[in-house]
């Protein structure tokens, strides 16, 4: 559940950091998005050294949990990016 609860949030503040953006700025979606995925990446890092610090999981345990909570809101945030790279 937690797991989800982190996707969901990711998704929700990539969009939500999206939607402030000036979209016909096209140096500005760009950066948002890589903004994002650094930001994100740090999150889902944070998640997993919480979870083998603090929860007592090992890393093997937590590391396909940190992709998983990664993976979807950056994979959003690439596709944007491209998208609005190449257009």
């Amino acid at each position: 559940m937690r797991t989800l609860v982190f996707i969901v949030g990711g998704l929700f503040l990539f969009l939500l950091l999206l939607f402030t953006t000036q979209r016909s700025d096209r140096v500005a979606v760009v950066r948002t998005c890589l903004i994002f995925i650094g930001i994100w990446f740090l999150v889902a890092l944070g998640n997993m050294i919480y979870g083998v610090a603090q929860a007592g999981y090992s890393l093997a345990e937590e590391a396909p949990i940190a992709v998983m909570i990664f993976l979807p809101p950056a994979a959003l945030a690439t596709i944007v990016w491209w998208r609005t790279s190449r257009a």
